[in-house]
This record gives C-alpha cells, sequence and structure tokens, in this order.
C-alpha cells in the first residue's frame, strides 16, 4: 500500500508541476507583451489633448468675463468712494480717468488735491477704460450730486470682446444698467 500511495500522490502531484510551469510561462510571456503599442498611446494623448482644449477654451472665457466684472466693480467703487468723500467732508471731489487710471481728488481750499491711491485698470486687471460720453471727470457737489451739463457721464471697461457701460445719473446715482 505505501508504495501504491507513493505512486498516487506521484501522479497526483506530476500534473501540478506542469501547470505551475505553464502559469510560470504564461506569466513570462505576459510579461514580454506588457504595455501599450505606440498606436494606443498616440490615440490617448489625442483625445487628451482634445478634451484639454475644449476645456480650456471655456475657463479663459469665464476667467475673462470674471476679469471684467472685477474691474467694473472696480470703478463703481471709486465712484462711490468719490461720491462718499464729497458728501463726508462737504466738499467738491472729482472722480478723473486719466487714460486707464482712475483717482480721486478733493477741493482743498480751491486747489485739488489727490485722496487715496490712484489705480491702473490695465496694470491690475488688464482692462481697457473709455469714456463714450467724452468726459473723463466727475465731479460730486458736497451733497453727493453729480455736477455735469449733458450727456451724463459713461465709463466703459473692456478686456477682450466684453465690455460693460457704468453711468452716473445727475442725483449722483452709479448704475451699470439701463444707462441714458
Amino acid at each position: 500500500m505505501p508504495l501504491a500511495h507513493a505512486r498516487g500522490r506521484q501522479h497526483r502531484s506530476q500534473p501540478l508541476f506542469q501547470e505551475a510551469f505553464v502559469l510560470n510561462s504564461s506569466i513570462s510571456r505576459r510579461s514580454r507583451t506588457a504595455g501599450f503599442t505606440f498606436i494606443e498611446m498616440l490615440l490617448v494623448f489625442v483625445i487628451i489633448g482634445i478634451m484639454l482644449s475644449i476645456t480650456v477654451k471655456s475657463v479663459r472665457g469665464t476667467w475673462v468675463a470674471s476679469s471684467r466684472r472685477s474691474a467694473s466693480r472696480e470703478v463703481t467703487s471709486y465712484l462711490f468712494r468719490a461720491r462718499a468723500i464729497a458728501i463726508q467732508q462737504s466738499r467738491t471731489a472729482w472722480l478723473v480717468r486719466s487714460g486707464n487710471v482712475l483717482k480721486i481728488l478733493v477741493d482743498s481750499s480751491g486747489t485739488p488735491v489727490r485722496l487715496g491711491t490712484q489705480i491702473d485698470m490695465s496694470a491690475r486687471y488688464g482692462a481697457t477704460l473709455g469714456a463714450p460720453s467724452g468726459k473723463d471727470t466727475v465731479q460730486f457737489d458736497p451733497r453727493g450730486f453729480a455736477v455735469y451739463v449733458a450727456p451724463a457721464p459713461k465709463f466703459t471697461v473692456q478686456i477682450g470682446t466684453g465690455t460693460d457701460t457704468l453711468c452716473v445719473t445727475g442725483l449722483g446715482r452709479i448704475t451699470t444698467r439701463s444707462c441714458p
């Protein structure tokens, strides 16, 4: 019995060794062919490039619109600041546009004096300021009313193809909608 048992064991273990050799040889065959072909890699890079170009265009448009809105808010805040200074100090105040630079001037015994810092919209936001009404200066009287004849002062903020328009009414109201 022990011989038969040993032979049976040998007979049973022999296919296991053969399977192990088969698995081992197939693993080595797989490791030699592992990886991607040049065509597969090229296809992946082309697809990634197309997806990236679509994403960059949409993100760039959003970024430009956001920069334009930020620049418009900055111009609006300077207009509000000039008006508030005129009311608080009971003096005439001016918002002056010189190219793409905005600054606030206050009347000091008949002499305009710059108050605060000036801002270069081109350097900070890449924006171009314009004055389609032809007025580069908005004057606020001590009550906060805008002193002008006609037409109402307007400022445009342009980045790329988008443009925002800001208006000042005679009562000193600053608006981005329904400019006259």
